[in-house]
């Protein structure tokens, strides 16, 4: 009888915790575009040209790797760590640099991120490649990690227009 009674109250003990687990990811998976501030300003037929002059007044030079945040703390920026140097050490083969960004020092890039972190890429040229997440899903680090595909997109020999991807839930933080 003992034994029933030990192996009913771990099972109650771990679908506890469990359950704690997923409480508190849902709070963290949000939208990365909540407000299409995004999602609008690219479908402007000069989104490229005048997010990269925003960029560019915020100091960013052509080849560029922008890792966009604020100044506020955000667990999420921890969580996409990871995805930053991956994709810092991918790119860096390649010629780019890594340029941080803040979102509360250059308040003019809040037109079209309103959640971070987020990223852009601009490559050589100063062609806006990828604006956007590092990852999906819950936490950022248990979806899809997008890290190939950008890099893929900064590398291509062909410059199609940027990808903006806008439509991602994960873990992000408000402007």
């Amino acid at each position: 009888m003992s034994n029933r009674v030990t192996t009913i109250a771990v099972v109650a003990w771990a679908v506890a915790i469990l359950a704690a687990l997923m409480l508190a990811n849902l709070d963290q998976i949000k939208m990365f575009d909540p407000q299409m501030k995004l999602a609008q300003a690219a479908s402007q037929p000069n989104f490229d040209q005048q997010f990269t002059a925003d960029l560019s007044a915020a100091g960013v030079k052509p080849g560029s790797l922008v890792h966009i945040r604020a100044s506020q703390r955000c667990y999420c920026n921890t969580l996409t760590e990871p995805h930053q140097q991956e994709l810092s050490q991918a790119l860096a083969a390649n010629g780019y640099q890594v340029t941080q960004v803040s979102l509360t020092e250059h308040p003019q890039l809040t037109q079209y991120i309103d959640a971070f972190p987020a990223l852009a890429v601009v490559d050589k040229q100063g062609k806006l490649r990828y604006v956007g997440p590092y990852a999906i899903g819950y936490g950022c680090f248990t979806g899809n990690n997008l890290v190939a595909e950008i890099s893929q997109l900064a590398t291509a020999s062909e410059y199609f227009g940027a990808s903006v991807n806008s439509d991602a839930k994960g873990c992000f933080c408000a402007v």
